[in-house]
């Protein structure tokens, strides 16, 4: 992922960008990042990034954080914004029109972090086939509730429906490339936005109206526990 922070001030400049590297590191991603004190100078590099933090209040009022969002926008109309920001007065433009995210300064390492899940989510898909048929399948990642073992394939469950793939439950764990999916057991993989509770033996997820319950072993229990916090917090 690309990623620039552009703000005038030299200390949230440096705040903002190690606190985004600090929790770009700790979930496990690659990522590169630049660092601007003028937006001009971010839109004359050249470079197209996946996600800006922006702040509003630049030195050049005549192009400031919403002049350089409605230009980031015009050249690359997928690239995330969040403004950082001490100014609320522009909060009703910029969400209406650019924004993805409008926090005060610092930013929250936990909104940070729920963020960063929410981008990459809206982006992922896997692709895979459906055993005996053949079928082609494009699922959405964040829709994957759990996966678990079904013979020699793997059986994914959504929020929608159940499939068995071609792949083996450890050939399709290595395709959920991101953290929010942890083993709570040889046999399960879950993804932890859908868990509501779990205990040494059993993790509870919800999706809507349903809930599923599987397997929790004590080998895989204080990686789970672990997990459960970097993403987000405790939540049991």
């Amino acid at each position: 992922m690309r990623i620039a922070v552009c703000d005038d001030e030299t200390s949230a400049l440096k705040q903002t960008s190690n606190t985004v590297k600090k929790v770009f590191d700790e979930m496990g991603l690659k990522y590169l990042i630049d660092q601007f004190s003028d937006a001009t100078e971010m839109l004359s590099s050249g470079k197209q990034y996946d996600v800006v933090f922006l702040d509003i209040e630049l030195r050049d009022q005549n192009r400031n954080g919403v002049w350089a969002a409605k230009m980031l926008k015009k050249e690359n109309k997928d690239c995330i914004i969040i403004f950082i920001t001490n100014y609320e007065e522009y909060i009703d433009e910029v969400i209406e029109k650019y924004a993805f995210r409008y926090w005060s300064k610092p930013i929250d390492e936990y909104r940070l972090r729920k963020s960063i899940r929410s981008i990459i989510e809206r982006t992922k898909n896997i692709i895979t086939e459906e055993h005996g048929t053949k079928n082609k399948l494009k699922i959405p990642m964040r829709d994957i509730i759990y996966i678990t073992p079904q013979g020699k394939h793997c059986k994914v469950v959504t929020i929608e429906n159940e499939y068995i793939v071609t792949e083996s439950f450890k050939e399709f764990k290595i395709k959920l490339t991101t953290q929010n999916f942890c083993e709570c057991h040889g046999s399960y993989c879950v993804n932890l936005d859908f868990v509501e509770n779990y205990t040494k033996t059993e993790v509870s997820m919800f999706s809507g109206m349903k809930k599923y319950t599987v397997h929790m072993s004590r080998r895989h229990y204080k990686n789970f526990k672990e997990q459960m916090f970097i993403m987000g917090g405790e939540r049991v």
